[in-house]
């Protein structure tokens, strides 16, 4: 079959999404050991989500042109839309529109080494940007959100910066990342007088990062202050995409036989000094910190909070992505130890909000891409 003339993409339809899901379950809900019955329940509850609403996740399948709505698709993906903040060189204020979130990239094996995972994402380019990238023959529908950026978090290299929307352009460029670990009998914090840390509950999770949404502007102008050469960009606002990974790590919780209070954050009282976290991983457990706004003075702090709560937990270990560049020191005061990342590689496909606008990924940064 050649895959130029004969291969279309497209919104899943239910009974393909049905599909997609099914194959997902027999991957990684299998490597999970969540039963395929199981892993559909999730997805339904994830579909519930806020990170869902208006009709902002779905599935797009690779099919056969003469036969699009086949369960028999090739490979399929799926996308969530998100609001994205972006400041460009010589711009005063950051702007508002949208931008998209790739996950779940999956090819049966009987596909597999046949191009069609190559194909879909090249393809969803068009899909996301026709803006940039019309392509009516191939993405008769398209998303009704054009997209400014696209991300995604790769499990296999630089593999997605060879799908390219045509030839002489960039697929998903890898951003440099790192991990700061500390394992749990290796956090150092020195006791002394502390700032009161009140315990945050999910409702308190989300109301801390509302609070907190307005401020991520003035990160990126700290940036562009820092270097104006290059294009900034930020997804707001951040609770609903922090409620994916809560649910992720209530399902986790429940299966380690976790207590059900658990705590999601920890906050400085009467100030904006938070942290964050969820509960993630198998076999082991982490407290995985997703949003972090602190001084080298509070984040001990907040670190202690954390640490109790992985110990309640029974997590091995504490982890932050990407650490501010002011909480290095303390970090490594406290026992953190930052590596470069090796895997789940932060990715990104710059398209820009017009026709004709720059689409080269140089340049750009993806700022606070804390998880």
């Amino acid at each position: 079959m050649s895959l130029d003339h004969q291969l279309i993409i497209k919104p899943a339809t239910e009974a393909q999404a049905r599909e997609a899901t099914i194959r997902e379950a027999g991957y990684w809900g299998a490597r999970a050991e969540v039963s395929v019955e199981d892993y559909l329940k999730l997805s339904t509850i994830f579909q519930q989500g806020a990170f869902a609403q208006d009709g902002r996740v779905g599935i797009w399948v690779l099919a056969p042109k003469d036969d699009p709505d086949t369960t028999s698709f090739f490979a399929s993906c799926q996308v969530y839309t998100r609001e994205v903040l972006t400041l460009q060189p010589g711009q005063a204020l950051p702007s508002s529109s949208f931008g998209h979130a790739i996950t779940s990239v999956f090819v049966p094996p009987e596909h597999r080494g046949k191009g069609y995972a190559k194909r879909l994402m090249s393809l969803l380019h068009s899909v996301l940007a026709p803006h940039q990238y019309p392509n009516h023959l191939k993405t008769p529908t398209v998303t009704d959100r054009p997209s400014t950026v696209s991300v995604l978090y790769s499990a296999v290299g630089d593999y997605y910066s060879r799908c390219i929307p045509s030839t002489g352009e960039s697929g998903w460029s890898l951003q440099k990342s790192f991990i700061t670990t500390w394992p749990l009998l290796s956090v150092q914090i020195s006791q002394g007088v502390s700032p009161r840390v009140e315990l945050l509950s999910e409702s308190g999770v989300i109301e801390t990062l509302n609070a907190d949404d307005p401020n991520i502007s003035t990160d990126l102008l700290e940036f562009q202050r820092k270097d104006p050469t290059k294009t900034y960009f930020a997804f707001v606002p951040t609770a609903p995409l922090n409620a994916f990974s809560t649910t992720i790590g209530k399902l986790l919780l429940h299966r380690s036989q976790g207590p059900s209070n658990s705590p999601w954050g920890a906050k400085i009282t009467g100030t904006n000094e938070f942290m964050v976290w969820v509960y993630y991983g198998l076999p082991k457990l982490e407290l995985v910190v997703t949003r972090l706004r602190a001084t080298a003075h509070s984040f001990p702090v907040l670190l202690n909070a954390a640490r109790q709560a992985a110990k309640d937990t029974n997590c091995n270990s504490i982890v932050v992505w990407n650490i501010p560049e002011n909480l290095k020191e303390i970090a490594r005061a406290t026992g953190g130890e930052t590596t470069e990342r090796e895997d789940d590689l932060s990715a990104f496909k710059w398209y820009g909000q017009g026709p004709g606008m720059k689409v080269d990924n140089a340049g750009v940064v993806w700022v606070l891409d804390e998880r």
